[in-house]
């Protein structure tokens, strides 16, 4: 009986000490390493995990771009379009070129209840067929104005081929 006590704490220490992080689902593990994400003919660069998600689409490629606390949706494809007829008192909208590519990128002043977005498509295709080319849509609601400024650092690094 002496020798019962000691066994049993350096056996349960010993078991203790030998256990290894249990693979428990319910339980999210958390990612910080930069991504790459390429839809299309765009790179987007994330300083923090996110994961490309492909959805089924009828007419376009869609799916979302998903991160820890933030989920983008996109749609790629022949039917997407840059956002109009925004009130400026609401949203700041730049439009610019990139290499021949036309973006334009929508930031709400409520990112809370309005859509963060990028819109993207080569200018050269659009002159070619007007009516068939293809364009490439991203948006997201719901951010913190720190989230927001993080996917604006996105869409303002995006890298085209």
């Amino acid at each position: 009986m002496k020798f019962l006590k000691p066994f049993i704490l350096v056996t349960l220490v010993s078991l203790f000490l030998s256990c290894d992080k249990v693979d428990d689902p319910s339980i999210p593990e958390v990612k910080t390493d930069p991504s790459t994400i390429e839809i299309g003919e765009y790179t987007f660069n994330f300083k923090t995990t996110f994961v490309l998600e492909e959805l089924q689409g009828i007419d376009s490629y869609v799916g979302r771009v998903n991160g820890d606390a933030i989920s983008l949706s996109f749609d790629y494809g022949w039917y997407t379009s840059p956002a109009e007829n925004l009130s400026s008192t609401d949203y700041v909208v730049t439009e610019d070129d990139i290499k021949g590519y036309y973006r334009q990128i929508v930031r709400p002043l409520n990112a809370k209840d309005n859509r963060t977005s990028i819109h993207l498509y080569k200018k050269s295709d659009k002159i070619a067929s007007p009516w068939a080319y293809n364009s490439l849509t991203m948006s997201v609601t719901n951010l913190t104005a720190a989230e927001q400024d993080v996917i604006i650092d996105v869409f303002d690094d995006v890298e085209v081929q």
